[in-house]
């Protein structure tokens, strides 16, 4: 099959991990972006660091679903990683047809909620690593206390705009209290757009949730619903990890 005709050079393109071996819990994923498109292999590149040392939870014949917009459709395509991958490459195998869904947006709301954002040049998996610490210690009886801002916000079951201080790096840690009394939601957060607003000196900064709890992606779906009374489709081909 011709997939060089649906991944062009330069395209993104969101990896979902539907590997058996993946936690049925949490939603992993990530983006690349095409370097070479052919008939047995796709090579992608990305613009944060997976991993650093050894390759961490990235194993051979590890599979995934690879969702991209082409021609103006919603494009799904089931891949395995080929080789081991590289610190900001990885080469994949189509396995399977290519298929079309429609791209649906997920409610979003506006609204102010006690939120901590943490910012580094960090790998994924370092990343990844924090995000499983946290989301265990919040679990605990005595959870720690972490020095949570109010802060205005829109959110949304995949991602969150807001307003920092500091140009935000491409991977943050973020945490949100929905008051809804129970543990703060913990993501790993991929940079999606920023911009300087002119007027207070702030970033404007979009962000998608690339690692999180499905618990979590529930409770947001259903603060949302709270909020807004739209029922939120939270299960959208984009978000969910299996084919």
């Amino acid at each position: 099959m011709h997939y060089d005709k649906y991944f062009g050079r330069g395209q993104k393109v969101f990896l979902i991990n539907i590997s058996d071996e993946r936690d049925p819990d949490a939603y992993n994923s990530f983006t690349g972006q095409v370097v070479s498109c052919l008939d047995d292999r796709l090579t992608l590149k990305t613009l944060y660091r997976l991993f650093s040392g050894d390759t961490g939870t990235f194993k051979h014949n590890m599979q995934f679903k690879l969702t991209t917009e082409s021609l103006g459709m919603g494009i799904q395509l089931r891949a395995e990683l080929l080789e081991p991958p590289t610190p900001e490459s990885i080469i994949l195998r189509p396995v399977g047809e290519l298929s079309v869904y429609q791209r649906r947006q997920a409610p979003r709301t506006d609204t102010t909620l006690p939120m901590l954002h943490v910012s580094q040049k960090s790998s994924l998996e370092a990343f990844r690593k924090e995000w499983k610490r946290i989301s265990s210690d919040l679990r605990q009886p005595n959870p720690p206390r972490l020095k949570m801002l109010q802060t205005e916000l829109n959110l949304s079951v995949g991602g969150i705009r807001f307003d920092t201080s500091s140009e935000p790096t491409s991977l943050s840690l973020i945490v949100i209290d929905l008051q809804d009394g129970n543990p703060p939601v913990n993501a790993v957060a991929e940079l999606i757009w920023q911009k300087r607003s002119p007027e207070n000196d702030l970033f404007q900064c979009g962000h998608r949730f690339i690692d999180i709890l499905k618990e979590d992606q529930n409770r947001i779906s259903q603060f949302i619903e709270r909020l807004t009374g739209s029922k939120n489709q939270l299960r959208q081909k984009e978000l969910i990890d299996s084919m």
